[in-house]
């Protein structure tokens, strides 16, 4: 059988230790799921700009370009990862139909009088 817990009341300074010590608990979970080595304790504006930019050189996985070729590019074979990656078959399609056109438009507009 279940027993009744009976309700207690916590007073404002209980409840502002318990949830500070929750956030506490919090903020060390962030920094593992993170993985940073950020020393605790407060820290200068340029110090996690420098922090910062550390750790986004370090992930080669994220920036624009890295979209852009994941976009244009096949996927990546995580057996060969060094092997070249080709390009898909749209794009290869898209460039061809764009590369005629504009020959056409050349052609017609400064070779041919």
């Amino acid at each position: 059988m279940n027993a009744m817990v009976p309700p207690t009341l916590a007073t404002p300074d209980e409840m502002r230790r318990v949830l500070r010590k929750r956030l506490r608990e919090r903020s060390a979970a962030w920094v593992e799921i993170l993985g940073s080595e950020i020393p605790p304790g407060s820290h200068t504006k340029n110090e996690m700009l420098t922090l910062l930019r550390a750790k986004l050189r370090a992930r080669g996985d994220r920036g624009v370009a890295n979209l852009v070729k994941n976009l244009v590019l096949e996927p990546r074979n995580p057996l060969e990862p060094s092997k070249r990656r080709l390009p898909k078959r749209e794009v290869v399609a898209v460039s061809s139909l764009l590369a005629m056109l504009c020959g056409a438009l050349v052609w017609f507009n400064f070779l041919v009088r």
